[in-house]
């Protein structure tokens, strides 16, 4: 950190680096402090966090609506079937056995390929453009591939959108980059494992998400 500890009054004790030697996740209440200097060490492990988590919740927006996406893009093996339903028996009544198991099983395969890319760079990348930057920029980039997937209509698609959208994955190197440099050793360990813990949950969170999402906007 290049901020001077002589000039600054730390909120936290730091070590001869500047580095936290305590972790206290919760410390300054909402605000992490009473200002941005004083106390960079819990803000950027919020910032880190975060941000892990809402791409977690973006990468896997797919997964729990898989089973109404294969019938919105026509690939369940009786779609002329289906098509012949009602609107609400349509999800039921897809079959996904030989072509269908085959299109979702590339689009899977798709949604972690692109992040194998991504964080063998993204060591460079962080170095270059710095942790909350690159943050930004995976986001960002995040942002506009989730927003594209509402045109997907086919499996190529799908596919397409699963494989650029993986690069939200990286946002795990960018998190536990964030925490090694802001925190002392003795203390690292505790806030790599819980920002990434944390940071996991949007995993989760979009298996909640993304179904009550779409009974909102469905129905």
């Amino acid at each position: 950190m290049a901020m001077n500890s002589e000039t600054i009054e730390w909120e936290v004790a730091v070590d001869d680096q500047n580095k936290s030697t305590e972790f206290n996740p919760f410390k300054g209440g909402l605000h992490c402090g009473k200002r941005v200097r004083t106390n960079p060490h819990m803000r950027a492990f919020w910032a880190a966090t975060l941000a892990f988590c809402l791409a977690f919740v973006g990468w896997f927006a797919f997964a729990p609506l898989l089973s109404v996406v294969r019938v919105d893009i026509g690939i369940c093996d009786n779609q002329d079937a289906v098509n012949l339903l009602p609107e609400a028996e349509k999800v039921k009544g897809c079959v996904c056995k030989k072509a269908c198991k085959a299109a979702i099983g590339n689009a899977n395969l798709a949604a972690v390929s692109f992040d194998v890319f991504t964080r063998f760079i993204m060591g460079s990348v962080i170095e270059y453009f710095g942790p909350r930057l690159t943050d930004c920029i995976l986001l960002s980039w995040g942002t506009i591939v989730v927003s594209a997937s509402a045109a997907v209509t086919d499996a190529t698609g799908l596919m397409i959108a699963r494989f650029f959208v993986s690069a939200l994955g990286s946002t795990f190197v960018v998190n536990q980059f964030w925490n090694s440099i802001m925190f002392n050793r003795s203390v690292v360990g505790t806030a790599n494992a819980t920002a990434g813990g944390w940071g996991n949950l949007g995993g989760g969170l979009t298996q909640t998400i993304m179904p009550l999402a779409y009974r909102f906007w469905a129905d």
